[in-house]
């Protein structure tokens, strides 16, 4: 079992991008997240093509910090899509 001050792994994220999003939210709500490449060439300097992302955070923090990160990954709702994408979707 994870002591309060340990890291735990949050999520594993496809892309920088999406690492940064994640953490962006944590820090609003006052998680200090570790975000860190997940590619083993990644601490010789360089990235890999398809790289992924590793999101840590204090285990203390973890239930709080999956509940801010379901959030910040929702899906979009119907009525927020593009009528084209919408009609797309329905058309399924």
């Amino acid at each position: 079992m994870a002591g309060s001050n340990d890291l735990v792994r949050l999520a594993i994220a496809s892309d920088e991008i999406e690492a940064h999003i994640w953490r962006d939210a944590l820090e609003q709500e006052g998680i200090r997240p570790l975000v860190r490449s997940r590619s083993p060439i990644a601490s010789m300097g360089g990235g890999a093509l398809f790289e992924t992302f590793e999101v840590l955070v204090l285990a203390r923090d973890e239930k709080r910090a999956r509940w801010i990160i379901g959030e910040a990954v929702e899906p979009l709702a119907p009525e927020s899509l593009p009528e084209e994408v919408e009609e797309h979707a329905t058309a399924d």
